[in-house]
């Protein structure tokens, strides 16, 4: 009769539940993929060919956010990872895109709700200073936000260097 013996993880398991421990601290990030914008159609009938709003394009604008039910006091509240923006002429870009932050409808438990595009709601564009057509970048509200808030839909949108919208939260399918 043979006997078996275990086999023996090359990676010894005290550094596995270090590792599995501390990934479940951190609670992650979600990640939302931003689409080309697309230009509004006028009439009721579909508008041929499609275009676009920004003669710019990118490889991937990846939105960031925590994987948490609450905003996290102290901590980024969205973190943007851009990736190959290209120009019309399709040279990697070294220039300044703007990020625009969508409040949505904002609420809070003491106040109330404020009437949508409130200026009160609104938050001032980021500018983001691209190299190579690349960047990454974390947005954290300069004041606290008030515990009860509660924020219907909002967005992200990016401009590119001619104030274009060239990306937004959104959805598409495979090609």
């Amino acid at each position: 009769m043979r006997s078996v013996r275990p086999v023996r993880p090359s990676v010894p398991l005290s550094l596995v539940l270090v590792l599995v421990a501390s990934a479940a601290c951190a609670g992650g990030m979600n990640r939302t993929y931003l689409v080309p914008a697309v230009t509004q159609c006028p009439g009721p009938a579909t508008c041929q060919p499609r275009e676009f709003e920004s003669a710019y394009t990118f490889d991937a604008i990846i939105l960031r956010s925590p994987a948490t039910k609450f905003l996290q006091p102290g901590k980024p509240s969205l973190r943007l990872d851009i990736r190959g923006v290209r120009d019309p002429s399709h040279a990697l870009v070294n220039g300044t895109v703007t990020v625009r932050i969508l409040a949505g409808r904002v609420s809070l438990a003491s106040f109330g709700t404020f009437p949508d595009a409130s200026p009160l709601t609104q938050q001032a564009p980021i500018p983001v200073t691209l190299h190579n057509g690349r960047r990454t970048v974390s947005y954290m509200s300069s004041t606290p936000v008030p515990n009860g808030t509660i924020t219907n839909g909002g967005g992200v949108e990016v401009l590119d260097p001619e104030g274009h919208r060239m990306a937004v939260t959104g959805s598409q399918a495979r090609p």
